[in-house]
């Protein structure tokens, strides 16, 4: 009788009120922290005029005190928390998943809406603000994420209830498998095919005959590093960098049309992101970050577990994004993906175990001034490309080009601090973030209410 008695009192606990504000204020502070990690990357890509080779930094010509800064920025940062971010966005899903089945409402064709929202939001943000927009490619991956747990659910748990005597669904860690597959099955494809082109151009140097397939391979490869490869390749860098340096707002807009709005169609980046929202998924359907309380010891092995696997992957990816050997030829950019995306995923899951671990502590005093930028993460992020635009292009105040660290941080920094006190000020009188009440209202096709009408202190509860 008195161990039903405890875990009846498990399970009131576990199903505290409480216990649900302090999960969705640890996810806030997350995506605060995601989001002042991006701003260290993107500020960099605000500097360069060429969207095409963003954070390949000038190696020779930079001091060494800059050179260090951006080996820290590889190694802690790149590549890291936007698989943080992408972690919080699979673990949304599943949250809102779960609420869905309580509520035994649809949910498919509603996060499949909300997705095509979110990529005209990206697409308009990747033409008309910026060329570094994220947003469409989560929306796509969003899509492959729901047609991934459709498939569980129509086919891989109606296949385990039927042969199994003691399951009716298949098993969740599935998911991580599948992640696995999406993450890395491209990555090791892309390795075997750099493998196979570097033994075909062998075989061209030697003078070895080769099928019509090869030299189809070897004349793209040919052409592509050929003088008049390079020089129209330095002709649109040369034009890009004139307009967004001293063209007009229009002429800025014209470009991007021109250049970059194929990126807006799928690909393989989708693939890696949704590898990375199943993780985050898998996070979500068993509560974890719910139960950090008792699962402490678990949180600790991930955030070791992370760090083992991180800190070599991450030296590997900092050694083949400042060295690039000229003789190994693909071999170092595949190199740079796996290692990145290696050390990614790591150092995301070491950085989520300690700032869940954290929030149980006393240092969650100053960890929560990050969550109302958290909870304004979409409309924080579109006001940080509005301003990035302003500062460093030329129909602004035209600071591109100036790879200063007093600059660089400074202006992370104050924009970063400014954020945080604007986000407080506004969720003290609005609901939500101008950017996600416009897309909750599009979602429901409903303008929802914004405006908070309510007691000071029911405000100030809802703050912290």
């Amino acid at each position: 009788m008195s161990g039903n008695v405890d875990i009846e009192v498990r399970v009131k606990e576990r199903a505290r009120p409480l216990w649900a504000k302090e999960r969705v204020l640890t996810l806030d502070v997350l995506r605060g922290f995601a989001l002042l990690g991006i701003m260290f990357i993107n500020v960099y890509a605000f500097f360069n005029p060429d969207p095409r080779a963003w954070f390949s930094v000038p190696w020779a010509s930079i001091g060494s005190a800059e050179y260090s800064y951006e080996v820290f920025k590889i190694f802690f940062i790149q590549g890291k928390f936007y698989t943080l971010f992408a972690f919080l966005f699979g673990l949304g899903f599943a949250m809102q998943l779960a609420s869905a089945e309580r509520r035994g409402g649809s949910f498919a064709l509603r996060f499949l809406w909300r997705m095509m929202i979110l990529w005209l939001i990206g697409a308009f943000h990747l033409l008309f603000i910026w060329d570094g927009d994220i947003l469409h490619s989560y929306a796509g991956a969003g899509l492959l994420l729901l047609v991934c747990f459709g498939i569980k659910r129509l086919v891989l748990d109606k296949l385990v209830s039927l042969l199994s005597t003691t399951r009716d669904k298949a098993p969740r860690w599935l998911m991580l498998v599948l992640a696995a597959l999406l993450l890395f099955g491209p990555q090791l494809k892309f390795g075997s095919v750099v493998y196979q082109q570097s033994q075909i151009m062998k075989a061209h140097e030697a003078g070895q005959p080769l099928t019509k397939q090869q030299q189809t391979t070897v004349d793209r490869n040919l052409k592509q590093s050929s003088p008049q490869g390079r020089v129209k390749h330095q002709e649109l860098l040369d034009k890009t960098t004139a307009v967004f340096t001293d063209g007009s707002y229009v002429d800025t807009v014209n470009h991007r049309m021109s250049t970059t709005s194929t990126r807006l169609l799928p690909g393989m980046f989708w693939v890696t992101l949704c590898g990375i929202f199943l993780v985050g998924a898998y996070f979500g359907r068993n509560e974890y970050i719910e139960r950090a309380a008792e699962l402490r010891g678990g949180f600790v092995k991930l955030a070791i577990a992370g760090l083992i696997v991180g800190v070599p992957t991450s030296m590997m990816f900092v050694y083949a994004s400042t060295a690039k050997p000229v003789d190994g030829g693909m071999f170092w950019l595949w190199l740079s993906f796996i290692s990145k995306s290696s050390s990614a995923l790591a150092f995301a899951l070491m950085y989520v175990s300690i700032v869940t671990l954290s929030m149980l502590t006393p240092a969650k005093r100053w960890l929560i001034h990050l969550a109302p930028v958290g909870r304004m993460a979409l409309s924080n992020y579109l006001i940080q490309s509005i301003i990035g635009t302003l500062v460093f292009y030329g129909f602004g105040l035209g600071l591109m080009n100036n790879i200063s660290i007093v600059i660089q941080v400074g202006y992370v920094v104050v924009l970063f601090s400014l954020q945080m006190l604007f986000s407080r000020w506004w969720l003290a009188r609005f609901r939500f973030g101008l950017a996600e009440w416009m897309w909750r209202s599009l979602t429901y096709l409903k303008l929802q209410p914004l405006r908070i009408k309510q007691s000071a202190p029911e405000m100030t509860q809802k703050l912290v």
